[in-house]
């Protein structure tokens, strides 16, 4: 299951479960690339520490994401910069947060948090019309993944 969770006009918090993964499991498929690229970008360039660069791509489309890394504590917590290469000129970095917590028994609750975001109609449209429907897209892609991970073993 996949949802979003209530949040102020600022913040986009969405949760996801993965019942049979561990949270290093699902850590994992935020950072080495040939996991990450199984649900998310057609290429993953990564430097899997503190302070670390990203740039995952989507070539066909000409599509760039690129940040660093500002908080990375394997199986616990993840957190990013945000910034589109195609984003307007002054358009501020967002953050993205990960937190991993074990659910009782065996699985993983995930909770991305998205943001900051202002109250102005533009920034409100690209908080739901373009990160929510996208999380709300990709999320369940790799809950799908890490369910087929598991089934195929």
């Amino acid at each position: 299951m996949t949802q979003q969770l209530p949040s102020s006009a600022t913040t986009l918090i969405v949760e996801a479960h993965f019942p049979h993964a561990s949270a290093q499991e699902v850590f994992d498929y935020w950072t080495q690339p040939a996991l990450l690229q199984t649900w998310w970008p057609q290429e993953a360039e990564i430097e899997p520490q503190d302070g670390g660069k990203y740039h995952l791509s989507w070539p066909a489309m000409n599509w760039h994401l690129r940040g660093r890394y500002t908080c990375f504590e394997p199986g616990k917590r993840l957190a990013f910069t945000w910034r589109w290469d195609h984003d307007e000129e002054g358009t501020r970095d967002r953050i993205v947060s990960l937190l991993f917590e074990a659910e009782h028994g065996n699985g993983t609750r995930l909770q991305l948090t998205h943001g900051p975001y202002v109250e102005t109609p533009e920034d409100q449209n690209v908080r739901l019309v373009h990160h929510l429907a996208g999380w709300l897209h990709f999320l369940p892609r790799l809950q799908n993944c890490i369910s087929a991970h598991y089934t195929e073993h």
